[in-house]
């Protein structure tokens, strides 16, 4: 791809790590935005699986997650010590990165959607200021949102228990609602300012991926309301739901990460981008990565050949299993 960008891709066999690095870089992240008094990886949820046994493996009694970031001019040097009885400790400068990264709301919410993650229970990506992480068991769910969805919030959900036990929607299709509402300027309370240009780069995703663009609302019996995509060539219009898992998954990826990140660039891990897709779309959505949001560094772990080909030769790595003493290279 021409002007060289920022994406760097991953490849391996199975079981070498590659996700596991994306999962490391997610840590680094969340660390720095939420301090280590947050980080403790015990009693914060009741999962079906360890999740200490999944930082510090092999015996060892501590595993270090190193991190070297560049802010403009500046370098910091970021470590995560992580102990077998669950106590995080966190080493260097992080106040210069933190002051990009730290939510409005610093609640714990985002920190169990990442174990969530790594339990292989959480669907949705993670997203902060300057980073986004698409793990690999994310899908696009079904179903429709409620006008009261609008104004959801983790202050909101954390004070109404009811709130709490109500099934979540796709983040997705919470801020398609958001855009749609805010373009017709029917509540006061959302802000309005570059609706148009929001709706205008999902459609363009919705009409380059399904033929088609999002105009209508349809509400529905049980107080929901339902997204219709109109076909370009004409016909009824259809559910959104009714798109294939591939349409869904890269319409939204791409336009996610348009809409975190086009005015304030920063870091994109997504673990297996060609889940879904065809292979004729692999090559297309790392090139509407660098289309869309040039300025991003993309980190990227994939077995597709096309992906991992359509990044120069310098932005490939490949992990292979070495020997015993040094497993992975």
């Amino acid at each position: 791809m021409r002007s060289d960008p920022e994406v760097l891709v991953m490849g391996s066999q199975n079981g070498l790590g590659k996700t596991s690095v994306l999962e490391a870089c997610a840590m680094l992240f969340l660390g720095i935005a939420y301090g280590a008094e947050k980080w403790t990886t015990t009693g914060m949820l009741d999962l079906p699986v360890n999740l200490t046994e999944l930082f510090v493996r092999a015996g060892t009694n501590q595993s270090t997650i190193q991190g070297n970031f560049q802010v403009d001019d500046s370098k910091m040097d970021i470590s995560i010590l992580i102990n077998r009885n669950g106590t995080i400790k966190i080493e260097g400068n992080t106040q210069k990165l933190a002051r990009h990264l730290i939510p409005v709301n610093k609640n714990t919410a985002t920190i169990n959607n990442y174990y969530l993650s790594l339990a292989g229970m959480n669907v949705e990506p993670i997203i902060l200021p300057s980073f986004l992480y698409f793990n690999s068991y994310r899908k696009i769910q079904e179903g429709n949102p409620e006008l009261g969805m609008l104004f959801d919030d983790e202050r909101i959900i954390n004070r109404h228990p009811a709130l709490m036990r109500r099934p979540r929607l796709s983040t997705f299709k919470l801020q398609i609602l958001r855009i749609m509402m805010g373009q017709a300027n029917l509540f006061e309370t959302l802000d309005t300012l570059n609706q148009k240009e929001t709706l205008e780069k999902l459609n363009s995703l919705v009409k380059r991926y399904a033929g088609g663009t999002i105009e209508k609302l349809r509400t529905s019996p049980d107080n929901t309301i339902e997204f219709r995509i109109s076909p370009t060539s004409g016909g009824q219009s259809y559910a959104f739901d009714g798109l294939s898992s591939g349409q869904k998954e890269i319409i939204s990826t791409l336009f996610l990460i348009w809409f975190h990140t086009h005015e304030q660039p920063g870091i994109v891990l997504i673990d297996e981008p060609e889940l879904h897709l065809n292979p004729e779309w692999h090559l297309d959505l790392v090139q509407q990565l660098f289309q869309l949001v040039p300025d991003n560094q993309y980190i990227i772990a994939t077995h597709s050949e096309d992906i991992f080909g359509s990044v120069s030769p310098d932005h490939r790595i490949i992990l292979q299993a070495s020997s015993a003493a040094n497993p992975i290279v």
